[in-house]
């Protein structure tokens, strides 16, 4: 059978109840976990059972454009650099309101962060924390914010591959800090007006440990595929593991083959080398 469910379809390959035992059917408030679909279907979607693939094709994707075209109609991202151009306007009399949701890799940084941010005194705008939680931020963080006109604070995280798309097509304003104090005053700035030249990070590129190979010289080296963008070498390096910081380093050595290169492009397997750091692990 083909199930639909949302805008992600699939043949069902396999079932498994609970205990991962292979099922043949699931009746009412049965749950099974289901191999074969497209993507990840969202809490609260239907799933329905199409006999033809070709239809369940289509009405995936017009599910998909539908639901992308009523995102966007119904809201628009809200960056924080229109806060204080409303504030400047002199529009309206009332408090401006700024949401944010914070994502952090350990629940007393979130915490910290909420509570920190909830009490900076400002009579123009009120910071209302909607999300704080820890974890990499996701598809379904970005949908929040966009829903919700929310700003999205990373600390110590970054957004996996479907939640950068997400981000992409969106325009969804999505800041990352590993320090708490850069944070606070960031918030700070905007809601007291004193936004000026903005720096930013660009996430030049994005490379996955595949093999682990150890070094006499330079301890572990790391086999990656690059993945997205390019690997650089003189630029600043951050460790993640589940979408977490978990160590930011400089790239001491980029090899491709037994040659050193100072440039590593999407699809090209390389050799990297963290400085001060062999923790490394595949994945």
């Amino acid at each position: 059978d083909v199930i639909l469910t949302g805008p992600h379809f699939g043949r069902v390959r396999a079932m498994f109840d609970e205990a991962g035992r292979p099922v043949k059917e699931a009746g009412p408030s049965i749950p099974v976990a289901v191999l074969g679909l497209s993507g990840v279907p969202d809490a609260g979607d239907d799933v329905v059972v199409v006999a033809d693939e070709r239809k369940a094709r289509e009405l995936a994707l017009l599910r998909e454009t539908k639901l992308r075209d009523q995102k966007l109609a119904a809201s628009q991202a809200v960056r924080m650099d229109q806060i204080f151009a409303q504030m400047g306007d002199g529009s309206s009399g009332d408090a401006k309101q700024l949401n944010l949701m914070i994502k952090t890799d350990v629940q007393g940084s979130a915490e910290a962060l909420a509570d920190a941010l909830r009490k900076l005194p400002s009579a123009e705008v009120k910071v209302n924390v909607l999300v704080s939680s820890i974890g990499g931020i996701s598809e379904s963080d970005v949908d929040l914010a966009l829903a919700s006109k929310a700003i999205i604070i990373g600390f110590n995280v970054r957004a996996d591959s479907q939640a950068r798309k997400r981000i992409q097509d969106s325009g969804v304003d999505v800041r990352y800090y590993s320090i708490i104090y850069e944070v606070i005053d960031d918030v700070a700035a905007a809601i007291g007006g004193l936004l000026g030249t903005e720096t930013r990070e660009q996430i030049v590129g994005i490379a996955q440990v595949r093999d682990v190979f150890r070094s006499s010289l330079l301890g572990n080296i790391a086999g990656c595929l690059v993945i997205e963008g390019s690997v650089q070498k003189n630029l600043p390096i951050r460790v993640l593991r589940n979408q977490t910081v978990i160590y930011e380093g400089v790239l001491e050595s980029l090899r491709r083959f037994k040659d050193d290169v100072a440039k590593v492009e999407a699809g090209t397997e390389c050799g990297i080398g963290v400085k001060n750091y062999n923790d490394v692990k595949p994945g």
